[in-house]
């Protein structure tokens, strides 16, 4: 990397959709120094990991490399280290092996699954799917599943319960997808499908809640042609071993549980002191710095975003982009002593995977499903990573200028 006198340095906290976003608008300004940090060496394409879970695609399909995307920028820095906690007082991160000092500070470290107290007994079959980590993992446990039934005729003739704790985005997608692959093997491999029964939880009277109306009933009619059983107006209020309890009385036996109800900041901001809302995101103003700290840019999913009309908006990767280029676009004009931008997010369309090749997509006054949608979900898909996997192939020849 060549020598460089920098005027600014910008932290980014987070190799994800918003912190991405941020570090490609912030490196066209060579007189900041760039610091992107996150735990993992790769940005995960959480929008394509329901597809791994379901054995759609393989994991080198859901990554991009972040030294090698870093490795691109002469004012760019990646440190693959574990953010412990943030001084605000003193500018400070500390660091599993060190710390780093800042100017202006990017969060864009998204969100882990919720877990819940009653949850609290069975985590050793029970997982979330915001990670690459429980992707792959879920992925394993249904093909060592499937490969039991093959081998074994009185496994294959057993009933096998999986339980989808959520009825939003992720938990649908996730049950279609599960659904769809376990049919499509039980019918070409002469099984029964009926012995694999996936129960989604929705705590509201339908999947989906506060969507529109055609595409919740489009979810609905495609989840019953699957046969997930769906639970409505109901939550888990307690579980014990692999039984769950709601709390309309029903009880569910289950083998495995996938939590997808809930999302919470990162750990290590749990003390940051920030303000923020009951579902633990930060409040941001207009310009989406924290409300109580200028040099602090909060985005994605860390932040409580809204639309022009403070209507909340849903944690998308669309959105996550759009909150990571604005709060770059707000550093540089801070440094150029320009104007801020004030926010003005807008949800430009949904597209939700409903197994196998089946989408719907609502765009707003234009909603398409089926075999299209599912063109549409993948060539969007596509032209998001594939000029990153073009820039991370291209910033491989320059790897050892990154600090890994």
């Amino acid at each position: 990397m060549r020598q460089h006198l920098f005027d600014h340095h910008v932290v980014i906290l987070g190799g994800s959709y918003a912190g991405i976003a941020a570090m490609r608008r912030l490196s066209k300004n060579p007189k900041l120094k760039i610091t992107l940090i996150d735990q993992h060496p790769y940005h995960y394409l959480q929008t394509e990991g329901y597809e791994l879970i379901s054995s759609n695609t393989s994991f080198e399909e859901t990554i991009v490399s972040l030294p090698s995307l870093c490795a691109n920028y002469d004012n760019v820095t990646f440190k693959h280290r574990k953010v412990l906690s943030v001084e605000l007082a003193n500018k400070r991160i500390l660091l599993n092996d060190g710390e780093e000092s800042y100017d202006t500070l990017v969060l864009a470290l998204g969100s882990v699954t919720k877990r819940f107290e009653c949850d609290s007994n069975v985590y050793n079959y029970s997982l979330g799917a915001k990670s690459l980590r429980g992707s792959l993992k879920l992925n394993q446990f249904f093909q060592d599943e499937l490969y039991k039934r093959l081998e074994s005729d009185k496994k294959a003739k057993e009933n096998f319960n999986i339980i989808v704790g959520g009825a939003g985005l992720s938990g649908v997608e996730i049950a279609a997808g599960m659904q769809h692959f376990f049919n499509h093997y039980y019918r070409s491999n002469a099984l029964s499908c009926a012995t694999l029964h996936i129960h989604l939880i929705a705590s509201r009277d339908t999947v989906l809640n506060g969507m529109n109306e055609r595409i919740i009933r489009i979810t609905t009619k495609r989840l019953e042609k699957l046969r997930v059983k769906v639970h409505t107006n109901c939550r888990i209020a307690s579980i014990y071993k692999h039984e769950t309890l709601l709390n309309n009385g029903e009880k569910i036996p289950f083998d495995f549980m996938i939590f997808a109800g809930g999302t919470m900041p990162a750990p290590c901001l749990e003390t940051l002191g920030l303000k923020h809302t009951k579902r633990g995101q930060f409040v941001v103003d207009r310009y989406l710095r924290a409300t109580e700290n200028n040099s602090i840019y909060i985005v994605g999913d860390t932040a409580a975003l809204s639309d022009k009309k403070g209507n909340p908006l849903p944690p998308t990767a669309q959105i996550a982009i759009q909150s990571g280029t604005l709060a770059a676009e707000n550093i540089l004009c801070t440094q150029t002593k320009k104007s801020l931008k004030k926010s003005n997010l807008k949800l430009q369309g949904i597209a939700i995977a409903l197994g196998g090749r089946y989408a719907v997509i609502d765009f707003g006054t234009l909603h398409i499903d089926g075999y299209s949608a599912y063109l549409v979900k993948k060539i969007i898909e596509r032209l998001y990573k594939w000029p990153l996997w073009w820039l991370a192939y291209r910033g491989f020849k320059n790897i050892d200028s990154c600090e890994i």
